[in-house]
Protein backbone atom coordinates (compact mmCIF):
# COMPACT_ATOMS: atom_id res chain seq x y z
CA UNK A 1 0.00 0.00 0.00
CA UNK A 2 1.48 3.56 -0.90
CA UNK A 3 2.55 6.30 1.19
CA UNK A 4 -0.81 8.65 0.10
CA UNK A 5 -4.02 5.99 1.11
CA UNK A 6 -2.29 5.68 4.27
CA UNK A 7 -2.31 8.89 5.01
CA UNK A 8 -5.94 9.61 3.84
CA UNK A 9 -6.79 6.48 5.99
CA UNK A 10 -5.15 7.83 8.70
CA UNK A 11 -6.75 11.34 7.81
CA UNK A 12 -10.44 9.77 7.75
CA UNK A 13 -10.54 7.72 10.88
CA UNK A 14 -9.43 11.08 12.89
CA UNK A 15 -11.75 13.27 11.37
CA UNK A 16 -13.23 15.98 13.40
CA UNK A 17 -16.78 14.38 13.64
CA UNK A 18 -19.78 15.46 11.38
CA UNK A 19 -21.46 18.77 10.88
CA UNK A 20 -24.77 20.10 9.80
CA UNK A 21 -26.39 23.06 9.44
CA UNK A 22 -29.82 23.58 11.09
CA UNK A 23 -32.38 26.26 9.75
CA UNK A 24 -34.93 27.45 12.13
CA UNK A 25 -37.44 29.67 10.63
CA UNK A 26 -41.02 30.47 12.86
CA UNK A 27 -43.68 32.83 10.80
CA UNK A 28 -46.26 34.61 12.69
CA UNK A 29 -49.51 35.89 11.03
CA UNK A 30 -50.94 38.27 13.66
CA UNK A 31 -54.68 38.46 13.32
CA UNK A 32 -56.90 41.59 14.19
CA UNK A 33 -55.30 43.01 17.27
CA UNK A 34 -52.34 44.73 17.61
CA UNK A 35 -49.28 42.91 18.89
CA UNK A 36 -46.82 44.87 21.73
CA UNK A 37 -43.74 44.19 22.64
CA UNK A 38 -44.56 45.68 26.00
CA UNK A 39 -45.46 42.19 27.18
CA UNK A 40 -42.92 39.53 27.47
CA UNK A 41 -45.89 36.79 26.46
CA UNK A 42 -47.16 38.74 23.49
CA UNK A 43 -47.02 36.18 20.59
CA UNK A 44 -44.70 39.62 19.21
CA UNK A 45 -42.62 39.08 22.11
CA UNK A 46 -42.57 35.12 21.79
CA UNK A 47 -41.43 35.24 18.20
CA UNK A 48 -38.61 37.84 18.84
CA UNK A 49 -36.99 35.85 21.66
CA UNK A 50 -35.57 32.32 20.64
CA UNK A 51 -34.02 29.44 22.88
CA UNK A 52 -30.81 28.67 20.73
CA UNK A 53 -28.62 25.39 20.58
CA UNK A 54 -25.72 25.43 23.16
CA UNK A 55 -22.12 24.86 23.26
CA UNK A 56 -21.85 21.56 25.34
CA UNK A 57 -19.00 18.73 25.56
CA UNK A 58 -19.52 16.87 22.44
CA UNK A 59 -20.91 19.76 20.13
CA UNK A 60 -19.69 23.16 18.87
CA UNK A 61 -23.11 25.52 17.74
CA UNK A 62 -22.63 29.35 15.99
CA UNK A 63 -25.45 31.17 14.87
CA UNK A 64 -24.67 32.16 11.31
CA UNK A 65 -27.50 34.43 10.74
CA UNK A 66 -30.28 36.27 12.34
CA UNK A 67 -32.65 37.23 10.12
CA UNK A 68 -36.29 39.34 10.71
CA UNK A 69 -38.02 39.70 6.95
CA UNK A 70 -35.48 38.78 5.51
CA UNK A 71 -33.29 40.72 6.21
CA UNK A 72 -30.22 40.65 8.63
CA UNK A 73 -30.51 42.28 12.55
CA UNK A 74 -29.18 43.22 15.35
CA UNK A 75 -29.33 40.41 18.16
CA UNK A 76 -28.14 39.86 21.47
CA UNK A 77 -27.70 36.43 23.29
CA UNK A 78 -29.46 36.09 27.00
CA UNK A 79 -29.40 32.50 29.16
CA UNK A 80 -32.07 31.65 31.31
CA UNK A 81 -32.08 30.20 34.97
CA UNK A 82 -30.43 26.96 33.68
CA UNK A 83 -27.50 28.13 31.48
CA UNK A 84 -29.64 27.60 28.40
CA UNK A 85 -29.32 30.84 25.69
CA UNK A 86 -31.76 32.71 23.76
CA UNK A 87 -31.54 35.08 20.84
CA UNK A 88 -32.94 38.09 21.78
CA UNK A 89 -33.97 40.30 18.09
CA UNK A 90 -33.60 44.17 19.08
CA UNK A 91 -36.65 45.44 17.58
CA UNK A 92 -39.01 48.43 18.44
CA UNK A 93 -42.76 48.52 17.87
CA UNK A 94 -45.06 46.04 17.22
CA UNK A 95 -46.86 44.19 15.09
CA UNK A 96 -50.28 45.66 13.23
CA UNK A 97 -53.34 43.70 12.52
CA UNK A 98 -53.55 41.82 10.09
CA UNK A 99 -49.56 41.54 9.34
CA UNK A 100 -46.93 39.11 9.66
CA UNK A 101 -43.26 38.99 10.61
CA UNK A 102 -41.16 35.87 10.30
CA UNK A 103 -37.39 34.91 11.96
CA UNK A 104 -34.99 33.46 10.75
CA UNK A 105 -31.70 31.50 12.51
CA UNK A 106 -29.41 29.30 10.90
CA UNK A 107 -26.69 27.59 12.92
CA UNK A 108 -23.24 25.74 12.07
CA UNK A 109 -23.62 22.42 14.27
CA UNK A 110 -20.43 20.18 14.48
CA UNK A 111 -20.77 16.89 16.32
CA UNK A 112 -17.74 14.83 17.76
CA UNK A 113 -18.81 12.44 20.55
CA UNK A 114 -17.64 8.78 21.30
CA UNK A 115 -19.91 6.64 23.83
CA UNK A 116 -18.39 5.81 26.99
CA UNK A 117 -17.49 2.50 28.22
CA UNK A 118 -18.90 1.24 31.49
CA UNK A 119 -17.21 -0.66 33.78
CA UNK A 120 -19.30 -1.49 36.56
CA UNK A 121 -16.52 -2.23 39.13
CA UNK A 122 -15.58 1.31 38.88
CA UNK A 123 -18.69 3.13 39.55
CA UNK A 124 -19.02 4.51 42.75
CA UNK A 125 -22.04 4.29 45.67
CA UNK A 126 -24.30 7.44 46.39
CA UNK A 127 -22.14 8.40 48.94
CA UNK A 128 -19.42 9.19 46.73
CA UNK A 129 -21.13 11.84 45.40
CA UNK A 130 -20.07 15.29 46.45
CA UNK A 131 -22.61 16.75 48.39
CA UNK A 132 -22.32 20.33 46.83
CA UNK A 133 -23.36 18.19 43.63
CA UNK A 134 -26.14 16.89 44.81
CA UNK A 135 -27.63 20.55 46.65
CA UNK A 136 -26.95 21.60 42.93
CA UNK A 137 -29.75 19.40 42.04
CA UNK A 138 -32.41 19.77 44.30
CA UNK A 139 -36.08 18.45 44.31
CA UNK A 140 -37.19 21.39 42.89
CA UNK A 141 -39.03 22.87 39.50
CA UNK A 142 -41.10 19.96 37.86
CA UNK A 143 -39.91 17.87 40.10
CA UNK A 144 -41.40 19.97 43.32
CA UNK A 145 -42.55 17.15 45.63
CA UNK A 146 -45.64 19.39 46.65
CA UNK A 147 -46.79 18.95 42.66
CA UNK A 148 -47.72 15.87 43.11
CA UNK A 149 -50.69 14.34 43.83
CA UNK A 150 -49.45 11.98 46.27
CA UNK A 151 -45.75 12.07 47.00
CA UNK A 152 -45.88 9.68 49.26
CA UNK A 153 -46.78 6.55 46.59
CA UNK A 154 -44.33 7.90 44.32
CA UNK A 155 -41.61 7.68 47.27
CA UNK A 156 -43.03 4.06 47.95
CA UNK A 157 -42.42 2.56 44.63
CA UNK A 158 -39.64 4.81 44.40
CA UNK A 159 -37.97 2.25 47.75
CA UNK A 160 -38.96 -0.67 45.93
CA UNK A 161 -37.34 -0.04 43.13
CA UNK A 162 -34.29 0.75 44.83
CA UNK A 163 -33.94 -1.10 47.69
CA UNK A 164 -30.70 -1.42 50.07
CA UNK A 165 -28.58 -1.30 46.63
CA UNK A 166 -26.05 1.81 47.11
CA UNK A 167 -24.05 1.43 43.97
CA UNK A 168 -25.21 4.01 41.28
CA UNK A 169 -25.45 2.08 37.83
CA UNK A 170 -26.62 -0.88 39.81
CA UNK A 171 -29.62 1.78 40.83
CA UNK A 172 -30.00 2.56 37.48
CA UNK A 173 -30.42 -0.60 36.17
CA UNK A 174 -33.11 -1.12 38.39
CA UNK A 175 -35.01 1.92 37.47
CA UNK A 176 -34.46 0.97 33.86
CA UNK A 177 -36.01 -2.50 34.86
CA UNK A 178 -38.95 -1.01 36.16
CA UNK A 179 -39.40 1.79 33.37
CA UNK A 180 -39.09 -1.41 30.67
CA UNK A 181 -41.81 -3.29 32.75
CA UNK A 182 -44.32 -0.50 33.58
CA UNK A 183 -44.00 2.77 31.38
CA UNK A 184 -46.21 2.67 28.23
CA UNK A 185 -44.66 4.78 25.58
CA UNK A 186 -47.23 7.25 24.20
CA UNK A 187 -46.45 9.83 21.56
CA UNK A 188 -50.05 11.70 20.87
CA UNK A 189 -49.07 14.42 23.06
CA UNK A 190 -49.09 18.03 22.33
CA UNK A 191 -48.06 19.19 25.14
CA UNK A 192 -45.39 17.65 28.11
CA UNK A 193 -47.17 15.64 30.66
CA UNK A 194 -46.56 16.97 34.55
CA UNK A 195 -44.65 14.04 36.59
CA UNK A 196 -47.28 13.32 38.22
CA UNK A 197 -49.57 12.62 35.22
CA UNK A 198 -46.71 10.08 33.73
CA UNK A 199 -46.67 8.13 37.21
CA UNK A 200 -50.14 7.77 37.72
CA UNK A 201 -50.45 6.90 33.95
CA UNK A 202 -47.68 4.72 33.23
CA UNK A 203 -46.97 6.06 30.27
CA UNK A 204 -45.68 9.13 28.27
CA UNK A 205 -43.34 10.01 25.55
CA UNK A 206 -39.36 10.33 25.30
CA UNK A 207 -39.51 13.75 27.23
CA UNK A 208 -42.10 12.67 29.86
CA UNK A 209 -40.03 9.52 30.84
CA UNK A 210 -37.15 11.37 31.23
CA UNK A 211 -38.37 13.37 33.74
CA UNK A 212 -39.62 11.07 35.55
CA UNK A 213 -36.69 9.38 35.37
CA UNK A 214 -34.89 12.50 36.45
CA UNK A 215 -37.17 12.72 39.64
CA UNK A 216 -36.54 9.31 41.34
CA UNK A 217 -32.72 9.58 41.00
CA UNK A 218 -32.90 13.56 42.93
CA UNK A 219 -34.72 11.09 45.35
CA UNK A 220 -32.35 8.99 45.96
CA UNK A 221 -29.76 11.80 45.92
CA UNK A 222 -27.96 11.17 42.34
CA UNK A 223 -27.85 14.27 40.33
CA UNK A 224 -29.70 14.09 37.00
CA UNK A 225 -31.65 16.23 34.52
CA UNK A 226 -33.31 16.22 31.32
CA UNK A 227 -32.39 17.68 27.93
CA UNK A 228 -34.12 17.95 24.22
CA UNK A 229 -32.78 18.31 21.19
CA UNK A 230 -33.01 16.83 17.41
CA UNK A 231 -31.82 13.88 15.96
CA UNK A 232 -30.81 14.22 12.00
CA UNK A 233 -33.08 11.41 10.36
CA UNK A 234 -32.89 11.89 6.71
CA UNK A 235 -35.97 11.91 4.43
CA UNK A 236 -38.36 12.12 7.78
CA UNK A 237 -40.44 14.83 6.90
CA UNK A 238 -43.43 15.89 9.39
CA UNK A 239 -46.32 18.13 8.99
CA UNK A 240 -48.27 18.59 12.71
CA UNK A 241 -50.93 21.14 14.10
CA UNK A 242 -51.77 22.01 17.52
CA UNK A 243 -54.91 24.23 17.07
CA UNK A 244 -53.59 27.41 15.05
CA UNK A 245 -49.77 26.33 16.08
CA UNK A 246 -48.36 24.36 12.87
CA UNK A 247 -44.87 22.40 13.51
CA UNK A 248 -42.94 21.58 9.99
CA UNK A 249 -39.78 19.28 10.14
CA UNK A 250 -37.81 18.13 7.55
CA UNK A 251 -34.84 15.34 8.52
CA UNK A 252 -35.69 16.02 12.27
CA UNK A 253 -37.03 14.05 14.99
CA UNK A 254 -37.07 15.71 18.27
CA UNK A 255 -35.94 13.48 21.52
CA UNK A 256 -35.97 13.63 25.01
CA UNK A 257 -33.34 11.77 27.05
CA UNK A 258 -31.98 11.94 31.08
CA UNK A 259 -28.70 12.58 32.05
CA UNK A 260 -27.11 11.23 34.90
CA UNK A 261 -24.41 11.68 36.87
CA UNK A 262 -22.48 8.41 37.86
CA UNK A 263 -19.67 8.76 40.37
CA UNK A 264 -16.43 6.44 40.09
CA UNK A 265 -14.47 4.51 43.11
CA UNK A 266 -11.07 6.62 42.62
CA UNK A 267 -13.07 9.42 42.71
CA UNK A 268 -14.33 12.16 40.48
CA UNK A 269 -17.36 11.50 38.47
CA UNK A 270 -19.08 11.23 34.62
CA UNK A 271 -22.30 12.17 32.96
CA UNK A 272 -23.94 9.66 30.91
CA UNK A 273 -27.32 9.94 29.10
CA UNK A 274 -29.99 7.53 29.80
CA UNK A 275 -32.45 6.76 26.82
CA UNK A 276 -35.89 5.15 28.14
CA UNK A 277 -37.26 5.64 24.74
CA UNK A 278 -34.42 5.46 21.75
CA UNK A 279 -31.66 3.70 21.74
CA UNK A 280 -29.47 1.34 19.57
CA UNK A 281 -30.95 -2.31 19.98
CA UNK A 282 -34.83 -0.90 21.13
CA UNK A 283 -37.52 -3.29 20.72
CA UNK A 284 -41.34 -2.63 21.59
CA UNK A 285 -43.52 -5.66 23.49
CA UNK A 286 -47.13 -4.80 24.20
CA UNK A 287 -45.89 -0.45 24.29
CA UNK A 288 -43.43 -1.17 26.46
CA UNK A 289 -39.99 -0.36 25.08
CA UNK A 290 -37.19 -2.80 26.33
CA UNK A 291 -33.57 -3.58 25.78
CA UNK A 292 -31.08 -6.74 26.02
CA UNK A 293 -28.88 -5.34 28.32
CA UNK A 294 -29.86 -2.42 30.32
CA UNK A 295 -26.46 -0.76 29.66
CA UNK A 296 -28.10 -0.14 25.60
CA UNK A 297 -29.70 2.66 27.45
CA UNK A 298 -26.32 4.12 28.16
CA UNK A 299 -23.89 3.51 25.34
CA UNK A 300 -26.23 3.31 22.49
CA UNK A 301 -28.31 6.11 24.12
CA UNK A 302 -29.65 8.15 20.87
CA UNK A 303 -26.44 10.88 21.90
CA UNK A 304 -24.01 8.26 20.32
CA UNK A 305 -26.19 6.59 18.30
CA UNK A 306 -27.78 9.04 16.08
CA UNK A 307 -26.46 12.49 14.71
CA UNK A 308 -28.42 14.08 18.14
CA UNK A 309 -27.95 17.91 19.37
CA UNK A 310 -28.33 19.80 22.65
CA UNK A 311 -30.98 21.90 22.30
CA UNK A 312 -32.06 22.79 26.06
CA UNK A 313 -30.68 21.62 29.07
CA UNK A 314 -33.78 21.27 31.89
CA UNK A 315 -31.85 21.70 35.36
CA UNK A 316 -34.43 23.16 37.86
CA UNK A 317 -36.52 25.69 35.93
CA UNK A 318 -40.10 24.70 35.93
CA UNK A 319 -40.02 23.98 32.12
CA UNK A 320 -43.38 22.29 31.60
CA UNK A 321 -45.42 25.28 33.21
CA UNK A 322 -43.80 28.08 31.20
CA UNK A 323 -44.48 26.05 28.02
CA UNK A 324 -48.27 25.52 29.37
CA UNK A 325 -48.22 29.42 29.66
CA UNK A 326 -46.74 29.97 26.06
CA UNK A 327 -49.06 27.75 24.15
CA UNK A 328 -52.12 29.30 26.26
CA UNK A 329 -51.42 32.54 25.11
CA UNK A 330 -51.01 31.59 21.31
CA UNK A 331 -53.96 29.22 21.64
CA UNK A 332 -56.22 32.03 22.68
CA UNK A 333 -54.62 34.63 20.17
CA UNK A 334 -56.17 35.09 16.77
CA UNK A 335 -52.57 34.55 15.62
CA UNK A 336 -51.20 31.45 13.30
CA UNK A 337 -47.52 30.33 14.82
CA UNK A 338 -45.80 28.18 12.04
CA UNK A 339 -42.53 26.52 12.88
CA UNK A 340 -39.99 25.25 9.81
CA UNK A 341 -37.39 23.05 11.39
CA UNK A 342 -34.59 21.86 8.84
CA UNK A 343 -31.31 19.71 9.18
CA UNK A 344 -28.48 18.99 6.49
CA UNK A 345 -25.04 17.66 6.46
CA UNK A 346 -22.36 20.08 5.79
CA UNK A 347 -20.46 18.38 2.73
CA UNK A 348 -17.31 19.14 3.70
CA UNK A 349 -18.09 19.88 7.54
CA UNK A 350 -13.67 20.52 8.94
CA UNK A 351 -12.19 22.11 5.94
CA UNK A 352 -12.06 25.07 8.34
CA UNK A 353 -10.27 22.46 10.81
CA UNK A 354 -6.38 23.56 11.51
CA UNK A 355 -5.89 20.08 11.81
CA UNK A 356 -7.11 19.36 8.31
CA UNK A 357 -5.50 21.57 6.43
CA UNK A 358 -1.79 20.18 8.06
CA UNK A 359 -3.27 16.60 7.05
CA UNK A 360 -4.06 17.93 3.71
CA UNK A 361 -0.67 19.74 3.43
CA UNK A 362 1.23 16.60 3.74
CA UNK A 363 -1.29 14.66 1.97
CA UNK A 364 0.21 17.52 -0.97
CA UNK A 365 3.77 16.97 -0.64
CA UNK A 366 3.61 12.96 -0.73
CA UNK A 367 2.05 13.00 -3.73
CA UNK A 368 4.40 15.71 -4.89
CA UNK A 369 7.21 13.06 -3.74
CA UNK A 370 4.93 10.27 -4.84
CA UNK A 371 5.12 11.77 -8.60
CA UNK A 372 8.74 12.52 -8.53
CA UNK A 373 9.49 9.35 -7.63
CA UNK A 374 7.90 7.51 -10.21
CA UNK A 375 9.37 9.77 -12.90
CA UNK A 376 12.83 9.26 -11.71
CA UNK A 377 12.26 5.96 -11.77
CA UNK A 378 10.32 5.37 -15.52
CA UNK A 379 13.27 7.38 -16.86
CA UNK A 380 15.97 5.41 -15.07
CA UNK A 381 13.93 2.11 -16.75
CA UNK A 382 13.63 4.36 -20.71
CA UNK A 383 9.66 4.66 -19.62
CA UNK A 384 7.50 7.71 -19.95
CA UNK A 385 6.22 9.32 -16.76
CA UNK A 386 2.02 9.04 -16.05
CA UNK A 387 2.01 6.43 -18.92
CA UNK A 388 0.61 2.44 -17.58
CA UNK A 389 -0.38 1.33 -14.59
CA UNK A 390 1.09 4.25 -12.85
CA UNK A 391 -0.76 6.55 -14.01
CA UNK A 392 -3.97 4.48 -13.68
CA UNK A 393 -2.94 4.05 -9.44
CA UNK A 394 -2.37 8.00 -9.36
CA UNK A 395 -5.38 9.10 -11.04
CA UNK A 396 -7.25 6.65 -8.87
CA UNK A 397 -5.74 7.95 -5.84
CA UNK A 398 -6.20 11.71 -6.83
CA UNK A 399 -9.86 10.89 -7.67
CA UNK A 400 -10.51 10.05 -3.85
CA UNK A 401 -9.31 14.20 -2.63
Amino acid sequence: MGLLPVLLAILIANGSGVAYSYNLTVRLENGASPLSLDDAYSPFSLLLNQNVFKNVSGQSVSIESVRLNGFEVPWSLEYDSDGNPLVTINSSGGLAPMQEATVELLFAIEIERDAPEINVDNIGRISDIPTELKEAYPLTGIWDLSKLGDPEALIQVADSIRGEEENVILIIKHLLEWFEANMVYASNNTSPQTVWETFIQRRGDCDDQSNLFVLFCRLYGIPAYAAIGPIYLPGQVEDEADQNMRFKTENVGWHGWAMVYLPLRGGGGTWIPVDLTYFRGAYAEGGHIKSKDYLQHITGAALYYRDTVVFIEYINYDHISEYASIRDVLVSSDCVWIEFHQMLPISQPSLFSSALYLALAIVAVASILLIAHSILRRRNRGGLPFEGEGQKAFCLVSSKL
